[in-house]
């Protein structure tokens, strides 16, 4: 049975933004941002939050109906959102809530991805799939690949490439699976964290 994908209603994101903190705690990305595993567990929630408040404003935001699993992309020409739209959307104390160091490793980190994103798509117009998380109790039922339909049925009738990174390799077989290809590597200069660049191309 195909599963039900619906856009994310605004006033689900409190919602979301728990489920997919718990996707991500141990993340890579995000351990290094909050070392702190009990600041991970206050202020996460607050970072999707906003980040999900960005994707609701410039592009897309899907789930299931009992919101299991959240994916949010953005559209060809705003796949990168800009320091004011950042703060607009409730970044404005990420310095005080981070604590200075880690607000700038923050920065070098994003700054890194955006640049590379750039490079590698070289202005070529694509979507830019910015995350996907499952809540862990439902992982392998198929949530993900069912929130990725809509995306990437977007894309091919626009006949245009998704773009997505990663920062944890076990990622990068299950995104192959849905004909993503591994396309760049690197390491963030100064912090080691690596990085794994796939582009899926229309079909």
């Amino acid at each position: 049975m195909l599963m039900e994908t619906i856009k994310l209603d605004p006033r689900q994101a409190k919602k979301a933004s728990e489920v997919l903190s718990a996707s991500f705690f141990n993340y890579p990305m995000f351990t290094f941002y909050f070392p702190d595993s009990q600041r991970r567990i206050r202020y996460l929630p607050w970072y999707f939050q906003n980040i999900l408040n960005c994707a609701l404003g410039y592009g897309d935001v899907y789930t299931t109906p009992e919101i299991s699993g959240v994916i949010f992309t953005l559209p060809p020409g705003h796949t990168k959102i800009s320091m004011w739209e950042y703060i607009q959307n409730g970044f404005l104390l990420t310095p005080l809530l981070l604590g200075f160091r880690n607000y700038k490793r923050s920065m070098d980190c994003e700054g890194f991805v955006g640049y590379t994103q750039e490079k590698l798509m070289k202005n070529r117009p694509h979507f830019y799939l910015w995350g996907l998380g499952v809540e862990p109790g439902w992982k392998v039922k198929g949530i993900g690949a069912a929130l990725m339909l809509p995306v990437l049925a977007k894309a091919d009738a626009q006949k245009l490439p998704v773009y997505l990174e990663t920062h944890d390799e076990k990622n990068v077989r299950y995104y192959q699976k849905h004909d993503f290809s591994l396309i760049h590597t690197a390491r963030i200069p100064k912090y080691d964290l690596p990085i794994w660049c796939m582009l899926r191309e229309p079909t």
